[in-house]
């Protein structure tokens, strides 16, 4: 595992190399835009390229916001990293640790370099595109930006019961120029990134075809958009705004929209997503376990021709990762309790620490197994659930912790006011643990120290949870 992400961070210093300013790169795209920008087939294929630039280097289990890359580091769930990103040490004067913060900053704002001349070129050619090419794609492609910045500001901006309202933090770019972008302050960001949001959600809205069919059967009614789960759908944008509502500190409105989620039927009564059960966790036998649990998909990105499981740091030869044990016994963690789901995702070794834990949430990611399940989830219906508990009544809460203990095979206590904030935030942590999100997780709650955070290593707060600027964007 420890060579394997060198190598991947090699590679990301690599790239790094070649721009001397991250948000002035211009996309390949922008040559050929005239053109581009006014068919139907033309904007699909130059959103279909920034999908490619996602799911290679970014959102894919081994990239950058994946389980086994920068943003999983930072959450201090693999020991052995080699670089001291779990310790938190950000020595960006040291050229590894620089190239790999540039490495990340540039790979997340490459993404919306392309994206953002397709939004304009779309809006300035709207007249030659059909309608539903124009809302499903535009919609699509807003709803990436804002992911994207929301992943930016969640790394590199401040703690979200933290924020200096006077300071700017960093750009939401809307426009491409070859110019310094203009920084912005928190809520200046945030509010470009609900706009997004809003005008995604509006869109959609109008034409996806997920609405009115299954949400993993969309391939059987009669529309080219094939696979919404691979894509940034209406119920992806959905979550996202829930997600991006609760790190604003809007709790109200991030509840609406969980429920908007939780609640989605198809037109026949049926719920447009459920939890994952066993016998989907098991549905492809063993050593194929689905651990992402593809039908909670709200939006993701398809990984088949990128990623291999078998190919892969979980996969090889050499996935047994050592845990320190410092701050928690990984047992421990899932309360004793071997039949949770989530614990059955690791392969654990019950001799005294260290010991050893490979990761098998991907595992079913592999050539031979469906093509839907290589999937990298970006939000998940488990996250809308846990999002209800923290932010419902306590009421809503139970009612959904109630069922998300029947699915994950954990014995249901009611949560309490006085214990559930703890508890939903462990609940947060055992969920998505090798998915890229927990950093934001224990970010966001002020988590003094993580759950395998090194025992030499400080405290966290603003100095640990808010990431200096990388080198060449000084």
């Amino acid at each position: 595992m420890k060579k394997s992400f060198y190598i991947l961070w090699m590679a990301l210093g690599l790239v790094s190399g070649a721009c001397t300013d991250w948000l002035t790169v211009q996309p390949k795209t922008t040559i050929v835009a005239d053109h581009l920008y006014t068919t139907d087939a033309g904007v699909e294929q130059a959103l279909n390229g920034t999908y490619i630039l996602m799911k290679t280097s970014v959102y894919n289990p081994g990239g950058i916001m994946g389980g086994a890359g920068f943003a999983e580091g930072l959450a201090a769930t693999w020991s052995n990293m080699g670089n001291d990103l779990n310790k938190h040490i950000y020595n960006i004067n040291n050229e590894f640790v620089g190239s790999m913060f540039d490495g990340a900053f540039m790979g997340l704002y490459k993404i919306i370099s392309n994206a953002t001349p397709l939004i304009n070129g779309m809006e300035q050619n709207k007249e030659l595109l059909s309608e539903e090419v124009y809302n499903i794609v535009k919609g699509e492609a807003l709803a990436i930006r804002a992911c994207v910045h929301l992943d930016l500001i969640r790394l590199w901006g401040p703690m979200p019961t933290k924020v200096d309202r006077t300071k700017t933090y960093l750009p939401y770019v809307t426009e491409y120029s070859t110019s310094k972008y203009t920084y912005h302050t928190y809520d200046e960001y945030m509010e470009k990134l609900f706009a997004d949001l809003n005008e995604a959600e509006a869109l959609l809205k109008k034409s996806d075809p997920i609405l009115n069919f299954p949400a993993n059967n969309t391939t059987n009614g009669s529309t080219k958009w094939l696979k919404r789960q691979c894509h940034f759908n209406y119920y992806g944008v959905l979550g996202l705004q829930s997600r991006a509502r609760l790190w604003y500190g809007d709790k109200e409105e991030a509840l609406r929209y969980a429920k908007m989620v939780k609640e989605a039927v198809n037109t026949d009564g049926t719920p447009k997503f459920k939890l994952g059960d066993q016998a989907l966790f098991s549905s492809f036998g063993d050593g194929a376990w689905d651990g992402t649990m593809y039908p909670e998909h709200l939006c993701g990105v398809d990984v088949s021709e990128v990623f291999d499981y078998n190919k892969s740091s979980f996969g090889g030869t050499n996935v047994k990762v050592e845990m320190t044990n410092m701050a928690f016994s990984f047992l421990e963690l899932y309360d004793n309790n071997t039949s949770d789901l989530r614990f059955q995702v690791w392969l654990y070794s019950t001799r005294r620490p260290p010991f050893n834990v490979t990761c098998r949430k991907y595992e079913c990611m592999r050539p031979d197994t469906r093509a839907e399940a290589t999937n990298m989830p970006v939000v998940r219906l488990s996250e809308m659930y846990l999002t209800i508990m923290e932010c419902g009544t306590l009421t809503e809460a139970n009612a959904a912790f109630e069922e998300f203990c029947t699915a994950r095979k954990m014995t249901y206590v009611p949560l309490m006011e006085g214990d559930r904030k703890e508890r939903v935030t462990r609940e947060f942590i055992k969920e998505l643990m090798a998915e890229g999100q927990n950093f934001f997780t224990y970010k966001r709650n002020e988590v003094k120290r993580m759950f395998n955070q090194p025992e030499d290593s400080d405290d966290c707060d603003i100095q640990q949870y808010v990431l200096p600027l990388p080198p060449k964007e000084f």
